[in-house]
């Protein structure tokens, strides 16, 4: 894979270099990418979420109807 870097872009990374934060391009790079938030989702993930999600909600006997901010806040104090 060939990839054209815009020319911020290398000096960004010349700077790494040169302050020994990293050792190659291929380590900056390497780095970089693996701090993309990853936004994969399977349909199993999202199930699972909407399931904790509506657990949560029942243990603290919310609805869709009420004040929700307001009700946490009052439970903050309670604490």
């Amino acid at each position: 894979m060939t990839i054209e870097l815009k020319p911020e872009q290398e000096r960004i990374i010349q700077r790494q270099l040169a302050g020994g934060h990293f050792k190659s391009v291929d380590e900056v790079l390497t780095t970089a990418l693996a701090n993309l938030p990853d936004h994969r989702f399977d349909g199993e993930s999202r199930r699972e979420a909407v399931r904790r999600m509506i657990e949560f909600g029942e243990q603290r006997k919310l609805s869709l109807g009420e004040p929700v901010t307001r009700q946490f806040l009052h439970e903050g104090h309670r604490v």
